[in-house]
């Protein structure tokens, strides 16, 4: 018994050091997503996405169609780059695209725009504040926080 509960406790400890691994790519996969599609437009389990499920890019993509990879600080230059129309407004459907740093990691930060009004706009977002939680909070607008947006394809 004593050594099962070592063995716990060295996999709970190491397990991030894993990543890249098989053993972290199982762990990663999600049984199901957290929470409902954000939208009626969205595929039944989300748009096929290549992201580590728990983290803010795993849950935008699910919610809308990502052809590009990486931390979420490059998303809008990656996807300009791909010719993805960009935008400096917040528009429901989008994904807004955080610079890194203040209240966000070293790597930046994306979540998903489900509302607009003239003063704020509302997200939802997966590992902010907890890891594969899915939230929502409404951001004063404009945000100096935000590089910019990646509009609903139409």
């Amino acid at each position: 018994m004593k050594k099962l509960v070592l063995s716990l406790l060295a996999a709970i400890l190491f397990l991030p050091a894993l990543v890249g691994s098989a053993a972290a790519s199982v762990a990663a996969a999600p049984p199901a997503a957290p929470a409902p599609a954000l939208f009626p437009w969205v595929p039944s389990g989300g748009y096929p996405d290549h992201f580590p499920y728990g983290q803010c890019t795993w849950w935008a993509a699910y919610n809308h169609p990502v052809t590009w990879s990486g931390d979420a600080i490059y998303w809008l230059r990656d996807a300009k780059a791909q010719g993805v129309a960009t935008s400096n407004e917040p528009s429901v459907g989008a994904i807004a695209v955080y610079r890194a740093g203040g209240l966000y990691s070293a790597r930046g930060h994306v979540a998903v725009v489900t509302a607009v009004s003239p003063d704020s706009y509302t997200v939802s977002e997966m590992n902010a504040p907890r890891w594969g939680a899915v939230t929502t909070r409404t951001i004063a607008w404009p945000d100096i926080m935000v590089q910019g947006f990646i509009p609903r394809p139409d």
